[in-house]
């Protein structure tokens, strides 16, 4: 019984923190979670149907023991598939990349001052599902010359009807 219990606590653990995707290592601390239009399930698995609008937010905090002015995130998506339609928050700047996978994406800076301990302002990315498939979305976030934080999550575009 105290077995069951255990396994049944475990699962339930895991279902309730299946929404993001989170670094666990680093100097930052890196999470994903969706804000609209992506359906998550229980696996922590993200999905959409094609066609469809779906934001997700990336959360960074300095877990650092130093003040943090230049961070940069790459988010890795196969855009050809996962179209970015756009990206907002305060204090970040964006671009597009493209170069092939593990390049392409979105790249961002934020021009803020991060103590250790603070949070970045949450950077919102919009997608649109064109392609029916399955990947994940990464996001690396680099300041410094530190080691690179990561957080993923796997994803899939169903265009059935």
């Amino acid at each position: 019984m105290k077995r069951l219990l255990g396994v049944a606590s475990a699962l339930l653990l895991s279902t309730s923190a299946t929404s993001a995707g989170a670094a666990e290592t680093g100097w930052a601390g890196v999470e994903m979670a969706p804000s609209a239009g992506w359906k998550v399930l229980e696996t922590g698995h993200w999905t959409i149907r094609g066609g469809v609008l779906a934001t997700f937010d990336v959360n960074i905090t300095n877990r650092s023991d130093r003040d943090v002015s230049d961070l940069h995130v790459r988010i890795s998506l196969p855009p050809a598939k996962l179209a970015v339609t756009g990206w907002d928050g305060e204090y970040w700047r964006c671009w597009s990349v493209e170069g092939g996978p593990g390049v392409e994406g979105v790249h961002c800076a934020a021009a803020f001052l991060a103590v250790p301990g603070e949070a970045f302002p949450t950077l919102q990315i919009h997608t649109r599902g064109r392609e029916h498939h399955s990947d994940t979305i990464d996001v690396y976030a680099e300041s410094g010359g530190a080691e690179t934080s990561h957080a993923g999550v796997p994803y899939s575009i169903d265009l059935s009807t």
